[in-house]
């Protein structure tokens, strides 16, 4: 939620005959104005921070993407992970490969490349997000239906390991996860809001991609452009 404000100062001539100084009753004014234009940028800010912890869900089955912050200046606490290509994700290239530490182990590093030769879903969530949580049950369904035909790889944004698996938990998704612990490999797949989701061939061909939550209609769609055809 992008909140933008402005102000317009009218101009006065400067001329003796328009011009006059403030009355004193005028000038004692002027602080409550700025005080309630203060309180309601604090309140307007507090919304924002509302509607991002919350993962946008207005309660009417209408689930925005929560807006990503932003990233620069988050430390790595895992040494030689991230992005490992240069380019950016593009619908048509070889999907950008990365190295991030697993989720459940994190002696263990995967890399995007480990699953070449599967359609693979790549799903940025975390615990906060109300249609991360929404669409992970859709996905367990399209794991069951098609085997290993297609991995799909958790990416938990910028949370802890309890916080990561603990979701996954809860929701008996035992598919890969892997921790972005410092937003990197979000940032360099440009992504703007949770959940965000990419669906690549089993040639490491990036095929669709999604901010927000993916419907069950999308998700068979989004597949079969990954060449695993789904009908849920």
């Amino acid at each position: 939620m992008n909140v933008a404000y402005c102000y317009h100062r009218s101009t006065m001539s400067d001329s003796p005959e328009t011009s006059a100084p403030p009355s004193p009753s005028a000038a004692r004014r002027n602080p409550a104005g700025y005080a309630i234009l203060g309180l309601a940028v604090i309140a307007a800010l507090a919304v924002g921070v509302y509607l991002f912890v919350s993962g946008g869900d207005d309660g009417n089955g209408n689930e925005p993407a929560a807006t990503v912050p932003g990233l620069s200046g988050v430390p790595n606490p895992y040494p030689d992970t991230g992005p490992l290509d240069p380019n950016r994700p593009v619908i048509g290239q070889t999907a950008p490969n990365f190295a991030l530490v697993d989720a459940r182990d994190t002696s263990v590093v995967r890399e995007l490349k480990d699953y070449r030769g599967q359609a693979v879903v790549v799903n940025w969530y975390a615990s906060w997000c109300g249609p991360c949580k929404a669409e992970i049950p859709d996905f367990l369904e399209a794991q069951e239906a098609l085997g290993d035909q297609v991995v799909f790889l958790g990416v938990n944004f910028l949370e802890s390991q309890d916080k990561a698996v603990g979701i996954l938990d809860e929701l008996g998704a035992g598919y890969p996860a892997v921790l972005d612990a410092s937003g990197s490999v979000a940032d360099h797949y440009r992504v703007a809001g949770m959940p965000s989701t990419f669906f690549v061939d089993k040639d490491g061909v990036l095929r669709a991609m999604k901010t927000g939550r993916v419907t069950e209609q999308e998700l068979g769609e989004f597949l079969t452009k990954a060449g695993v055809p789904y009908a849920p």
